[in-house]
Order: C-alpha cells, then sequence, then structure tokens
C-alpha cells in the first residue's frame, strides 16, 4: 500500500530522525509501507489549497491520502477564520475528489494541545476548527480521523504534546505513537 501523508507540522516534523516521525512510527510496524508525505510547517488551510497541485494533485496517485491542517488556521496569532476555513477545506476537497475517490481520502483533524505550554492555541478552538473539519468530510464523503478527541480520551497532554520543541502542541514519541495507532486502525492497514 502507498500512503500519501500531507499538510502541517504535525506531518512533516522529523523529531530528530532523517525521515519525518510519523513516516517512521508507520513503518515499525509495516515496513512495507510506501509513503509520500508533502506536508509543509507552518501551512495553513489557504496556503495548502494555493500549493494543491504540488502537495496532492502533481504527486503519483497513492492508494489512500491523508491529510492534516486546522492547526495553523486556529492560532490565535494568524487566525482563519472559521467560516473561511470551512471554505478553505472545501476548495481542497473538490479539487481532490477528481484525483482520488472519496473513499480513499482520510481528513484529520488538529491535534489537542498542552494549555500550560500552548500559548496561541486553546482546546476549546480547537475543537470548533475539528467540527469543521469533520463537516468537511461528511460533505465529501470522505473518512475523518478525530486526532482531537482521541488525544482528550487519552488525556496526557503533557506527554503526548513534549516534542522537540517543547510548546505543548509538537508531538513527541508518545504523540507519534498514538498518532500512527489512529492511522492505522482508520486506514486499516492490515487489510
Amino acid at each position: 500500500m502507498k500512503l500519501l501523508l500531507t499538510g502541517d507540522s504535525i506531518i512533516a516534523r522529523h523529531e530528530g530522525l532523517g525521515i519525518p516521525m510519523i513516516n517512521a512510527k508507520l513503518k515499525e510496524k509495516y515496513p512495507d509501507l510506501e509513503i509520500v508525505n508533502t506536508a509543509v510547517s507552518g501551512i495553513n488551510s489557504g496556503a495548502f489549497f494555493a500549493r494543491l497541485s504540488e502537495l496532492v494533485l502533481k504527486v503519483e496517485q497513492c492508494d489512500k491520502l491523508i491529510i492534516l491542517l486546522g492547526t495553523n488556521d486556529l492560532a490565535s496569532h494568524k487566525q482563519v477564520p472559521l467560516p473561511q476555513f470551512k471554505k478553505n477545506m472545501e476548495l481542497i476537497a473538490s479539487a481532490i475528489v477528481c484525483l482520488y475517490w472519496p473513499q480513499y481520502v482520510y481528513l484529520v483533524s488538529p491535534p489537542a494541545v498542552d494549555e500550560n505550554k500552548q500559548r496561541v492555541r486553546r482546546n476549546k478552538v480547537v475543537s470548533k476548527y475539528s467540527k469543521v473539519m469533520k463537516s468537511v468530510a461528511e460533505e465529501y464523503n470522505f473518512h475523518f480521523i478525530d486526532l482531537y478527541c482521541e488525544m482528550i480520551k487519552h488525556g496526557d497532554l503533557k506527554h503526548l504534546c513534549c516534542g522537540m520543541k517543547n510548546d505543548g502542541l509538537h508531538f513527541g514519541r508518545e504523540g507519534y505513537e498514538l498518532f500512527a495507532k489512529l492511522l492505522e486502525d482508520g486506514i486499516k492497514l492490515d487489510e
């Protein structure tokens, strides 16, 4: 199986490895899995749409497409208003269906944050952007992976959101292990 992973820094970060940490975590259990990762740290939904051709449409078609966006849209210092975020996600979705059948597309919610360290993101706001992501997934018959809710259920945001930056947002190993497990279960990599 070949996956295209794309979105923002949650997918892009290497965390000291030679490849993105999410790639490494998925390949630990599935060494034959092919992964193309076009994620860009700091990107928001508008910039992603502007670069959609380069990040998705011109990439050799994969079996599954996984997109995680919203993390930068919801940051208070550069916030994209919720209606504009929804419009951006709909534009992305409508362009993607030209190349990928909806059953092969997975939208992932932005992650929860450790509010004790994270200064420009709040979980109440993350929840609102996650709900928009879910509504767009439903509208386009895409799959939805609720990373935000699973992190909240896990409860230990201090450890999940403790990567090298230690900023309450970017994951360390525990966060990536949870994320990889959600992708594994959601995409059904065992099938």
